[in-house]
């Protein structure tokens, strides 16, 4: 498999890039490129502080407009796209800001204040209009703190200090468990646009989830009540 190096911004690229072959041995067929069956689009400026706010906004919108409509114009019917938690507008709100309410499951209200989290929501909505329009499958995983196996040094120090990880919603997901989520929805097909939250079950902290909240959201109504150590972002049985 060869890699490609595509600006995502640029249209004219996008379409080429998922047209053409994916290797050498794609030329033996005699058939021209094989079609795509789906599209993962996890390419993004990944956070804000990386670019210019306007940058950023701009980069992640148009890359995944373009993604999006090469894939439902060329007929492919799957499409994954990275959404994100700092859709819920708390990861990188100004100042300390509170929850709607817990569990934040996929229907809760969505009004970040940062460029990153914009982009995501109009990607949300660019997958909508996209989905309605074609009938494809369009999926969009709003992705919480991505933790590697090699960082998990890191948790001692989210255990010692709590507070920090209300950005996150006390929330991770590992990038392995990330891989699952992204192959459920590859073997899931006729889901039209969906919005999937992508965490792991448990949170980053030695006490109870109740315990946490009351600490760091207490002004945040939590219905129904969170069991145990269980992430207050929800993810969907699938």
């Amino acid at each position: 498999m060869t890699t490609l190096n595509v600006d995502l911004r640029d249209s004219g690229q996008v379409f080429n890039a998922l047209s053409m072959h994916f290797d050498f041995e794609g030329l033996e067929s005699g058939y021209g490129p094989a079609r795509v069956d789906d599209v993962v689009h996890f390419a993004a400026v990944p956070r804000i502080l990386l670019q210019p706010d306007n940058v950023t906004f701009q980069a992640n919108v148009v890359s995944t407009y373009n993604v999006i409509e090469a894939a439902v114009k060329l007929g492919i019917r799957k499409v994954i796209i990275a959404s994100s938690e700092t859709t819920y507008g708390v990861c990188f709100a100004e100042g300390d800001k509170d929850y709607h309410n817990f569990p934040l499951d996929e229907d809760c209200d969505v009004d970040p204040m940062d460029s990153y989290g914009l982009s995501k929501v109009v990607n949300e909505k660019t997958a909508r209009a996209f989905a309605m329009r074609s009938g494809a499958d369009i999926y969009a995983l709003r992705i919480g703190n991505v933790v590697e196996p090699h960082e998990y040094d890191r948790f001692p120090d989210f255990i010692a200090h709590p507070s920090s990880r209300k950005r996150n919603a006390l929330s991770y997901i590992d990038a392995r468990d990330l891989g699952q989520i992204v192959n459920l929805c590859v073997a899931h097909d006729g889901l039209g646009f969906q919005i999937f939250n992508a965490v792991n079950d448990e949170i980053t902290a030695d006490e109870s989830t109740a315990e946490c909240l009351a600490k760091w959201g207490p002004g945040t109504p939590i219905t129904p009540p969170i069991s145990k150590q269980e992430a207050p972002i929800s993810k969907p049985a699938m």
